[in-house]
């Protein structure tokens, strides 16, 4: 498991504990305090951080990173309510959404490309028709510990991950298959994971470097493919987006590497346009943009 995703899991428990002993109130101001004290001390996630405020053009200084470090935490906590189902909280506002629902009426199914950019949680528990399966490819690691803690939020939560082991391809079946009933798979591609092949793009003024899997996969699932993204905006409030990518992505035989290197220049372009809209719900705090 790569440190980002360890990170996010552990955070992912504190936050419940607070919110069993705490309460949703006092579990934020308690993030408050946790959150700053990690700004102060976790010196490569803040500088992680800082580097991204002045990429995007914001303010990055120490106050600016704890506020970017505690909207991760709110979303966090969000997420366990979220995952109760207790969406009537929120207020939560769509765009897009019609592309969803038309999928639903020809009974298609469809990968869906996210990132690590606000709640892709949000966009889960307030899908088109919760009886509309959404799959999440994650790594099997990553994944196994993830179902483990939704099911202590919510014994009955059906978690549809779908592993993803590199030296087993079945992983690709079982999203084909998902696909051809009609159901949702949903991967993040702004994330590398360890010995994944990549690409470098253009991101925010910098190249940097983007996972390749997702386009391969989409190439082999031969499905519509539709950016989506969670944004959140304040106390109780997302923004929810999805448009779409490609009715079918294709990577033709010699020259593949340069379609993939043009899908993924695509995606960080609108990766980019997203964070604009709303900075603060960039949750990659390591060295994005380090050298090859």
């Amino acid at each position: 498991m790569t440190r980002p995703e360890r990170g996010t899991v552990l955070g992912i428990k504190a936050t419940l504990l607070f919110c069993r002993v705490f309460g949703r109130r006092g579990a934020g101001v308690l993030l408050a305090v946790i959150t700053f004290y990690y700004a102060l001390f976790a010196g490569p996630a803040r500088r992680a951080s800082q580097d991204y405020l002045r990429r995007i053009g914001q303010p990055h200084g120490f106050w600016a990173s704890w506020r970017h470090i505690y909207t991760f935490a709110r979303c966090a906590l969000d997420r366990v309510f979220l995952v109760r189902g207790e969406t009537s909280r929120f207020r939560i506002t769509h765009t897009g959404i019609e592309h969803l629902r038309a999928l639903q009426q020809q009974g298609k199914g469809a990968l869906l490309l996210g990132a690590h950019l606000g709640s892709f949680e949000a966009m889960r528990a307030s899908s088109v028709d919760k009886r509309l399966p959404i799959h999440i490819l994650a790594y099997w690691q990553n994944a196994k510990m993830i179902n483990d803690f939704l099911r202590t939020v919510r014994a009955d939560f059906d978690v549809r991950v779908i592993p993803i082991d590199p030296r087993d391809t079945s992983y690709i079946l079982t999203a084909k298959e998902a696909i051809e009933r009609g159901e949702l798979v949903a991967v993040l591609g702004d994330r590398v994971g360890v010995n994944e092949k990549t690409c470098t793009a253009q991101f925010l003024g910098a190249p940097a470097r983007f996972p390749t899997g997702p386009y391969t996969l989409a190439a082999l699932l031969k499905c519509p493919i539709y950016l989506t993204f969670g944004l959140y905006h304040g106390p109780d409030r997302y923004d929810l987006y999805c448009e779409p990518f490609a009715e079918q992505l294709e990577l033709p035989r010699g020259r593949r590497e340069a379609a993939t290197a043009a899908h993924v220049q695509r995606y960080a372009e609108r990766l980019e346009h997203y964070c604009r809209l709303a900075p603060l719900n960039w949750f990659n705090f390591y060295e994005f943009w380090r050298a090859e």
